[in-house]
């Protein structure tokens, strides 16, 4: 609910079994294995900065094969109860991973999320295994579209997906208006 942390592990950044919230505060996770991982994950507040060589955000219950443990479990399969809400905050995921997974549902209905990579087909930006609403917020992200998944038709704010062919490191990609 407040203060400032830097983070660096090998393995998750923040981890709880049940429930990570997240409403004030500044979270520099430089170096993980997953950012943060939660059954549910709720932010509503505060500045969040993760690096992490697999998800950013990993809504899974306790017996995935998640992190370096790997208890087993179909890591595929959808969590009864498992969900994602941010409704506040800034975050800034740069994932190898998936950038923002949800083994359930994923809600954003306030917030600026920006989230970069994969760098994988196997990966998205977006990973979720029911449903994914957006209805308010800033959300921006660039990755791999081999996995490309986008915010569902219950969503109240428009979304748009654009994919491009691979490009050189260091080009750059301009969005225009048609003038």
């Amino acid at each position: 609910a407040g203060g400032s942390f830097e983070i660096a592990t090998g393995d998750d950044g923040i981890h709880a079994d049940t429930t990570v919230t997240i409403s004030q505060g500044e979270l520099n996770i430089t170096q993980s294995y997953e950012g943060i991982e939660g059954f549910s994950i709720y932010i509503s507040g505060g500045t969040i900065s993760l690096v992490a060589s697999d998800d950013g955000l990993n809504a899974a219950g306790g017996t995935d094969s998640s992190g370096f443990g790997g208890r087993g479990g179909d890591t595929f399969g959808a969590t009864e109860g498992a969900m994602i809400e941010i409704s506040g905050g800034t975050l800034y995921i740069d994932a190898s991973g998936d950038g923002i997974d949800s083994n359930g549902d994923l809600t954003v209905s306030g917030g600026e999320i920006y989230v970069s990579g994969p760098e994988s087909s196997g990966d998205g930006v977006l990973d979720y295994a029911g449903e994914a609403v957006i209805s308010g917020g800033v959300f921006v992200a660039a990755g791999d579209s081999g996995m490309a998944q986008n915010f569902g038709t219950d969503s109240t704010q428009g979304v748009m997906l654009v994919t491009v062919e691979s490009v050189a490191g260091g080009s750059d990609i301009v969005l225009t208006d048609s003038d």
